[in-house]
């Protein structure tokens, strides 16, 4: 039969990655590894900051408004200074990443209606924690002014009303497990499968198999499976094991998700097969791996909004990525509970990448060994 020996091929796969005790931990530990370190390092949530004060106000507000600021979790610590050139150095040493001074008549101005000054300043070394406590401190100073403006000044203010869609608490874990779920397979899928048909390639024993009575096609079928089988059951396990630690919801159809993450796999595969195709050893398919791996997980979403990239080429290769899509429907079938026909949308180009690389690779192993594939 055309596919004779598939059934043995991947059995000897699954067998020489699962029996090995250093392969089979290199396999499963990044479970355990990305789920307690990933998860709180990929968080947006800043906590137990610090911050440096210089008060030149002798008055009630200050005392009344740094009360609430250093009063809440956001800041453990604070360090008080008592003029410019210690708060430029706590600064500097990093013992506060940001800083506020108030002016001698800052009260003052307060009673009389007048306006009031803060000056912040924001360690720009440290932008990204910066930038978020310096929201938070935004808000406290907001609900400061709002307070003394009074009820009666209050109420002929408009208000807004902020509503959050399928994350109403904005849990940063939620998200960073959702990233993690398409991380974990891209990593394992492309890695896998690479250094698989690699290491055939290095040892000699890929031309023996080419010559075996197994189809081409189907000898790289049997090279697939295995990886296809253990990424999809990596990616189950951090989508439950979240679901079970950090609560992150599971609000669509298992079944959906099964679907979408198999042709997923299956496309990131097929990036993994067009990369052995073109390596010829370990080594090559690691540094391929790599290579690709980086700008995928960077151009998907997953780090930073795609919406935000302008440059034509990088908006290319954002619709050319198939990590792109798998983001959009893992979130959307666990979070959202997105719909066949929402799915089947962000199932289609990630079936025309998977069909356009393994056709390269396909060509490329029918070039390089003088095979039919069909």
């Amino acid at each position: 039969m055309k596919f004779s020996g598939v059934g043995a091929l991947v059995n000897k796969e699954l067998l020489s990655l699962l029996r090995d005790p250093k392969s089979a931990f290199m396999i499963f530990f990044p479970i355990v590894l990305f789920l307690t370190l990933f998860v709180f390092a990929s968080t947006k949530d800043v906590e137990n900051s610090s911050i440096v004060v210089f008060n030149q106000d002798s008055g009630a507000h200050s005392v009344n408004l740094l009360d609430k600021i250093v009063n809440t979790k956001i800041f453990s610590k604070a360090v008080y200074v008592n003029n410019n050139v210690a708060l430029d150095n706590a600064i500097n040493v990093e013992d506060a990443f940001i800083g506020m001074v108030f002016p001698e008549n800052f009260s003052k101005n307060i009673d009389k209606k007048k306006r009031a000054d803060v000056q912040i300043l924001v360690d720009g070394r440290r932008t990204n924690s910066a930038t978020i406590v310096y929201g938070y401190l935004s808000q406290i100073l907001a609900r400061y002014q709002q307070r003394l403006l009074g009820s009666v000044a209050s109420s002929t203010l408009p208000s807004v009303t902020t509503r959050t869609w399928y994350n109403p608490n904005k849990e940063q874990k939620w998200f960073a497990v959702t990233n993690l779920i398409c991380i974990i397979i891209v990593s394992q899928a492309i890695s896998l499968t690479a250094l698989s048909i690699a290491r055939e390639k290095e040892q000699g024993t890929f031309d023996q198999l080419l010559v075996s009575p197994i189809n081409p096609l189907g000898m790289l079928i049997g090279k697939t499976i295995p990886s296809i089988v253990i990424s999809l059951f990596m990616g189950a396990c951090v989508m439950f094991l979240g679901h079970m630690l950090y609560g992150v919801p599971i609000n669509g159809s298992l079944l959906l998700m099964l679907f979408s993450m198999t042709i997923y796999v299956i496309s990131v595969v097929g990036i993994g097969v067009c990369i052995a195709a073109f390596a010829n050893t370990q080594q090559q398919a690691m540094l391929g791996t790599f290579l690709l791996q980086m700008p995928m997980t960077s151009l998907s979403g997953l780090l930073s909004p795609v919406e935000s990239i302008e440059n034509p080429i990088m908006k290319l290769f954002v619709i050319c990525n198939p990590v792109a899509y798998g983001n959009k429907l893992v979130k959307g079938i666990m979070l959202k509970n997105m719909g066949i026909l929402d799915t089947i949308e962000n199932v289609m180009p990630i079936v025309f990448i998977g069909f356009f690389v393994t056709g390269i690779a396909a060509f490329t192993f029918a070039k390089k060994h003088r095979i039919k594939m069909f």
